[in-house]
């Protein structure tokens, strides 16, 4: 019998801790799909491995699972990167908004496995603060945190963790969804 195939979702507000959890997973053998956006990289960032950074008329050429706006960038995930990863591995992971969760639970409603990272707004405030976000980004995660509800767990999470750290939480997860 073929091994049933995993997109591990991993979800919540900035600062919840999804960025260090994912990179430990990678480094447990679960590979991200990787995420295209319009956005500049950042220092250290690279092309193919943090993100695919593409034009707006770029991001018009593909079929994507979901965009997402967010200031005056467009972030997505191709339909194209889920079908190659998935045909080589049996659990990927991939970090995503709450729209992006329902809409790969769409296309891929077997494989979609959601984890969602709870914490407080104000964990989400001290956490910016300490990985040095200027006060200025703070507000301004905390005004899109509270338009979008993204500090209310999704729908049918299929794991919710609120308290570990983030080795704990990787173990959890790799526990419960790499069998």
């Amino acid at each position: 019998m073929a091994k049933q195939k995993r997109i591990l979702v991993i979800v919540g507000p900035s600062g919840s801790g999804k960025s260090t959890v994912s990179r430990m997973l990678a480094e447990r053998g679960i590979p991200r799909l990787i995420t295209s956006t319009t956005r500049p990289p950042r220092d250290g960032e690279r092309d193919g491995v943090d993100y695919y950074f593409k034009t707006v008329d770029q991001m018009k050429e593909e079929p994507f699972i979901e965009q997402t706006f967010y200031a005056k960038n467009v972030y997505g995930l191709t339909v194209k990167e889920v079908e190659e990863k998935l045909a080589k591995y049996d659990t990927v992971q991939v970090t995503l908004d709450k729209n992006g969760v329902s809409a790969l639970r769409e296309q891929f409603p077997q494989e979609t496995k959601v984890i969602f990272f709870q914490i407080t707004e104000q964990e989400m405030i001290e956490r910016m603060k300490k990985r040095g976000d200027n006060l200025e980004a703070i507000q301004s995660r905390i005004a899109f945190g509270q338009s979008t509800k993204e500090l209310e767990p999704v729908k049918g999470a299929d794991l919710v963790v609120s308290k570990g750290s983030p080795e704990d939480i990787t173990s959890q997860i790799l526990g419960i969804f790499n069998k």
